[in-house]
């Protein structure tokens, strides 16, 4: 919170204007979907920010982490711009937090509750055939129990990992990408890294302002939360946990109730709502309390449900059959909205915008009662009519994804007690329609959705709880992965690159990364090369071979991998460090293009790109990675 010394308001107030700093117009607006993996954030002010405070502005998504990237001044310093550095995940949804200490040139100040706004990012079409991967155990000795886990990037290399949390074991435990996208995992890393007493929900979030991905779960007999603050190359430091209800609790949400910028941590439990606020270097101070109008309080999950800029909580109950939301007053306090029939118990909570009306929904998966529920949102903080499936069995888990990329959120229930996963298709409006039933190896705990190799269609990754079975379901088939990689020692001034990419280059965010999406058959093309991490306007070619090079050789400030006969595809400007090349584009398919046989065949890609800025060699250009795609007819 800001802070002003009693001596001082008089001198204070006198050099300020009477009005506060206020947002007029943002883009992405509130609760969007569908945005562009490179989409850049524009904040209209109704004055000239003050470019020292700036830092008072944070993006997170919650499978990035923090969001590195550029802020420019526009039109007069009363337009914020930000360019990230490199592409967001497929589905991933990012929270753009404006803190009160931001400051205009008037030195007036942002209010108290600060601003939040958060958008999805879209999905790459696909046919939503769900083939198995990989599957394995995270504990063949002991049962853990698995219950659920968070998918984002723990060692900052652009590929989703594993923290799974197991209730038995009261522990988490790490499996990193293989990160050459094919969508595999390595053993497990260190750990297992002790929780409290049974945790089961969890959250990532950075609770230190360190820029790296913590994990925090909510450790229902134990009545506490756990904080593991990450250290950036998949592991965890020990945990701290926080009493908040010593008769147990069972939902938790994360998010900024004070509008300082850190994230802070409510509990569900008993018939209240507890709520620790972070002192901004992931300590937590006391608890306070709210009293709902729901008996049992056991679901709870967050969003803008009225669309002030101010995050809300959504909690729901064990008994009684209801969900309501808790407007928040952004100075941690929270209204009850009236409650709302949630046909049946709230297990769990989901929350996005099912039919792109701009306004917060609910999804339920109602535990005992056997089924989901999705209670669309009014824009006010209000609910309407709940409309329920069908009974399976007790439904464990609700999750959201475009698993389609039709452009709406489509639906998995995960029912332990069915053994079964219920994928559901939104039908654009909200409303649903059964799609499918994947088999679970026993008892289903949760569904996470996730693009597992980059190719920007949502893959599954399915939990099960009674045999501590990890699943991991591709979505459709590319066989496409990563080659040759700026790990090598060759990089021309030992200028190596993340896991994954190419040598790194003048932005220092890992250098670039090529992936392959779509379906790379002859007779029905709709391959398409994404590439990203490379200077914001770099021009750009893809280069086609029909053999990895020889021996990968250094290229300007990278590495050629790619051999044989080459050809060069139209060149692409990049738009905020990222280029999106496929038949629209391009011009034509790209198997016309690279000339691929009818009955297909193994061809290589890489992208050679300007990058201006002086760095490494005097050559002025660098490549990615290479992939190898296999074609067929």
């Amino acid at each position: 919170m800001r802070y002003i010394h009693a001596l001082c308001v008089a001198c204070v107030v006198s050099s300020i204007a009477s009005a506060q700093l206020s947002v007029v117009a943002i883009d992405p607006p509130l609760n969007a979907n569908n945005r562009a993996a490179n989409d850049s954030v524009v904040v209209d002010f109704d004055r000239a920010l003050d470019p020292s405070s700036l830092g008072n502005v944070r993006l997170y998504g919650n499978v990035s982490g923090a969001i590195a990237g550029t802020q420019t001044l526009e039109n007069g310093g009363t337009r914020l711009r930000f360019r990230p550095e490199r592409p967001y995940f497929a589905n991933e949804i990012v929270t753009t937090n404006m803190n009160e200490n931001l400051k205009a040139q008037d030195g007036s100040f942002l209010r108290t509750q600060g601003f939040v706004a958060s958008f999805r990012i879209a999905t790459a079409p696909a046919l939503r055939q769900f083939n198995v991967n990989a599957t394995w155990s995270v504990s063949p000795s002991v049962f853990a129990r698995i219950y659920g886990g968070q998918t984002c990037d723990l060692n900052d290399d652009d590929f989703s990992d594993l923290a799974i949390v197991c209730e038995n074991a009261s522990d988490v435990r790490i499996f990193l990408s293989n990160h050459d996208a094919t969508g595999s995992f390595g053993p497990l890393l260190n750990g297992p890294y002790p929780a409290g007493n049974t945790p089961s929900p969890n959250e990532n979030a950075d609770m230190n302002g360190d820029g790296l991905i913590d994990i925090v779960t909510c450790d229902n007999f134990g009545g506490t939360a756990s904080i593991f603050l990450g250290n950036g190359d998949g592991s965890l430091q020990p945990s701290v946990s926080y009493m908040f209800e010593p008769g147990g609790v069972h939902g938790m949400a994360i998010f900024d109730a004070d509008g300082d910028g850190d994230s802070d941590v409510a509990l569900a439990g008993g018939d209240k709502v507890h709520l620790r606020l972070n002192n901004g270097s992931g300590v937590l101070g006391p608890v306070t309390s709210t009293t709902t109008s729901v008996s049992g309080d056991y679901g709870l999950s967050y969003g803008d449900m009225d669309n002030d800029g101010i995050v809300d909580l959504v909690v729901g109950a064990s008994s009684g059959g209801g969900v309501m939301v808790l407007k928040s007053n952004g100075a941690g306090g929270f209204t009850p909205k009236p409650v709302q029939n949630s046909a049946g118990f709230c297990w769990m909570i989901a929350c996005g915008d099912l039919n792109n009306d701009g306004n917060i929904d609910v999804s339920i998966a109602n535990g005992p009662s056997g089924y989901g529920t999705v209670l669309l949102g009014n824009g006010d903080g209000t609910l309407q009519a709940p409309f329920s499936t069908t009974t399976v069995g007790h439904m464990a888990a609700t999750d959201l994804g475009d698993l389609d990329g039709d452009g709406d959120l489509d639906w998995v229930l995960s029912s332990f007690g069915g053994g079964v996963y219920q994928l559901w298709r939104n039908n654009g409006n909200g409303t649903f329609t059964f799609d499918q039933t994947i088999p679970g190896v026993q008892n289903p705990a949760c569904c996470s959705m996730l693009d597992i190799d980059g190719d920007r269609d949502l893959d599954l990754a399915l939990f099960d709880e009674t045999t501590d079975m990890v699943t991991i379901r591709e979505n459709g088939a590319l066989d496409a992965m990563t080659v040759c990689e700026g790990t090598l020692a060759g990089c021309p001034c030992a200028n190596l690159g993340l896991p994954g990419h190419g040598c790194e280059n003048s932005i220092g965010a890992g250098g670039a990364l090529l992936l392959a999406q779509g379906r790379a058959s002859v007779g029905n093309d709709s391959l398409a090369l994404n590439v990203g991490g490379m200077p914001a306007n770099a021009r750009t070619i893809v280069l086609q071979g029909t053999a990895p090079a020889a021996g990968a050789t250094p290229i300007y400030d990278g590495l050629l991998c790619v051999g044989g006969t080459i050809k060069r595809f139209p060149a692409q400007t990049a738009s905020n460090g990222y280029v999106h090349l496929d038949s629209a584009n391009a011009g034509a398919p790209l198997s016309s293009i690279g000339n691929v046989p009818p009955g297909g065949g193994v061809f290589y890609y890489q992208v050679w790109y300007r990058d201006s800025q002086p760095f490494c060699t005097s050559g002025g250009a660098n490549t990615s990675n290479a992939v190898r795609v296999t074609w067929t007819p």
